[in-house]
């Protein structure tokens, strides 16, 4: 699990497609009280991390990744690898 802040510079691609690489900024850390969600989805979710897509991009600027609790990052379904971008 990354200790992400927010204004941190992050990128990440999708498991399935490992070859594109995304690059985003961490907005906001939210739980899951925050996302309005009830305490059962605590036994699946442990964090919601909202980022802002770097332009130009085929998709949303603004999107949610999900940590579960399995230590999996998500997006939209999909298994994907975050990792802290190099200053």
């Amino acid at each position: 699990m990354l200790n992400l802040q927010s204004g941190d510079r992050v990128e990440f691609s999708f498991e399935d497609a490992p070859t594109t690489t995304i690059c985003a900024t961490v907005g906001r850390l939210l739980t899951d009280q925050d996302e309005g969600m009830g305490f059962e989805i605590e036994e699946y979710i442990a964090r919601w991390i909202e980022v802002t897509v770097d332009e130009p991009s085929a998709m949303d600027p603004k999107q949610v990744l999900l940590f579960g609790t399995d230590f999996q990052y998500r997006l939209n379904g999909r298994r994907i690898t975050l990792r802290l971008k190099d200053a």
